[in-house]
């Protein structure tokens, strides 16, 4: 530790670690273990370096990992937004760094351990419930890969998970730079050892403890080629074809419910009842439930993301409209404004398109309705197939039910309401991806979280405001 209080390229190196780890905890497809081990080097670097310097060596840590993400934010951004996100990504992550080094520095208190994560928690409930994008980018996506840590989402929501990922890091930093000269060592470290094992064992066991259920056969079909003016005309019935035989296909496989992703096409009046009678005939002919994603063109120029449900007898038992709309790709579709729940076979269902799923409220509004799955068309951009898939896998752990996703350009995917991985198959252009599960449906009964809510998320908000109105002046060294 003398070394890291004398040379600044220990620190740097310290830094520098901590920003190759971030690069694997907040990509697209990230390594779990790394978002528990990423925050120690810089901690500890920032703890011994000046407050300049802390600033300098925090910003630097974070945009070497949050470059794992620069190449999709072009695409899907374009470069000004990716400068503006992130800037305020390495910006966010310098103040909190910085805040834990201060309060570290300023007070002999255990409670300073605790301000990184309080910290992380807060300030992942606020860009939550403000940002346009949901909870897009949270933490508490990077564990998904590994169950028994996001149970704890069921009671008390994705802030929960964002604490227990940063107060490991916390308290060995904290361990490392002071050891035993800080008040009540023993519940410094022993309190975070103690919730963290507590958080684990109640994944633990919430895993093991889960009964058999009874499952329902599901089929997920996706076609990445999207039909639109720039395909010729027989490219645009292959697409459809072939649907079809997929579908018909799935059916004899025994699936009694089969999902198609997010606007297969746009269609004007004319079309959309033109394809919806084909569907229904396509529903009845295999004897299945199907679900359909399609943008219907209306005449005022304000179109709408659909969802088609019908049911084995051909008729259009729902029509969901698209709530959460991508930001300027999105600028003419009107947000749908009602959560829509069906019997099928005496079960409830849930739907819901693609983003929507972003959004912790709305996964809770469906939670509340007790439903036992939800039922996903969606499009993706192949890249972040797996973080996609993932947050709506989360919103299942919230609010207790399993999640059936057709994603175009993305993961055809299955997740039960723990999270866990039932199937799962890239999709692809013709002649596409298809699989078939056996989905378990669990009990219609919701979560703590779905029914009391971001108790603990708003709850780390007013703490981490009185944390920060203490005085942090740092102490002689």
């Amino acid at each position: 530790m003398i070394l890291l209080k004398r040379s600044r390229l220990a620190r740097i190196a310290l830094a520098a670690l901590s920003g190759c780890l971030f690069y694997f905890a907040l990509n697209l497809t990230p390594w779990w273990p790394a978002v528990w081990l990423a925050p120690i080097p810089v901690l500890l670097a920032c703890f011994y370096a000046t407050g300049r310097e802390a600033h300098l060596l925090a910003w630097m840590a974070a945009a070497i990992g949050l470059s794992s993400n620069f190449g999709y934010y072009l695409i899907t951004t374009g470069p000004l937004a990716t400068v503006v996100i992130a800037a305020l990504e390495i910006l966010l992550w310098g103040f909190l760094v910085t805040r834990a080094r201060a309060a570290v520095l300023a007070w002999q208190s255990w409670q300073s351990v605790l301000i990184f994560p309080v910290l992380l928690a807060a300030f992942d409930t606020l860009v939550s419930a403000f940002s346009p994008h949901g909870t897009w980018g949270s933490l508490a996506q990077t564990q998904m890969a590994a169950p028994a840590i996001v149970q704890i989402a069921s009671v008390l929501g994705a802030p929960a998970v964002v604490f227990l990922v940063g107060l490991f890091p916390s308290a060995v930093a904290v361990a490392l730079y002071r050891g035993r000269r800080i008040e009540r060592p023993w519940l410094a470290y022993g309190l975070p050892l103690a919730l963290i094992a507590a958080a684990l064992g109640f994944g633990g066991a919430r895993l093991a403890l889960a009964r058999p259920v009874a499952t329902v056969r599901v089929g997920v079909a996706s076609i990445d080629d999207f039909i639109d003016g720039s395909l010729p005309p027989e490219r645009i019935e292959a697409v459809w074809r072939t649907y079809e035989d997929t579908v018909a296909g799935l059916a004899r496989q025994g699936a009694r419910i089969v999902v198609l992703p997010e606007k297969i096409a746009p269609m004007a009046a004319e079309e959309a009842a033109r394809r919806r009678a084909q569907l229904a005939a396509l529903a009845k002919r295999a004897g299945v439930y199907l679900v359909a994603g399609v943008r219907l063109n209306r005449p005022s120029g304000r179109h709408d993301n659909a969802s088609w449900l019908f049911n084995p007898s051909g008729e259009l038992l729902a029509e969901y409209l698209k709530q959460h709309m991508v930001p300027y790709l999105e600028g003419d579709l009107t947000p749908g404004r009602e959560e829509i729940a069906r019997s099928l076979d005496g079960v409830p269902f849930g739907l819901a398109i693609c983003r929507d799923m972003l959004f912790s409220p709305f996964g809770r509004g469906y939670g509340r309705l007790n439903v036992s799955a939800m039922l996903v068309p969606g499009w993706d951009f192949y890249r972040d197939a797996w973080m996609a898939s993932s947050v709506a896998a989360l919103r299942g752990v919230e609010s207790g039910y399993a999640v059936v996703r057709a994603g175009r350009e993305s993961y055809l995917n299955v997740t039960d309401r723990y999270g866990r991985v039932v199937a799962r198959r890239r999709s692809g252009f013709l002649p596409g991806s298809s699989l078939i599960a056996d989905l378990p449906l669990g009990p219609a009964t919701g979560t703590l979280y779905a029914r009391y809510g971001d108790v603990f998320g708003w709850a780390s908000v007013a703490v981490a405001v009185l944390m920060l109105s203490k005085r942090t002046q740092a102490r002689p060294r």
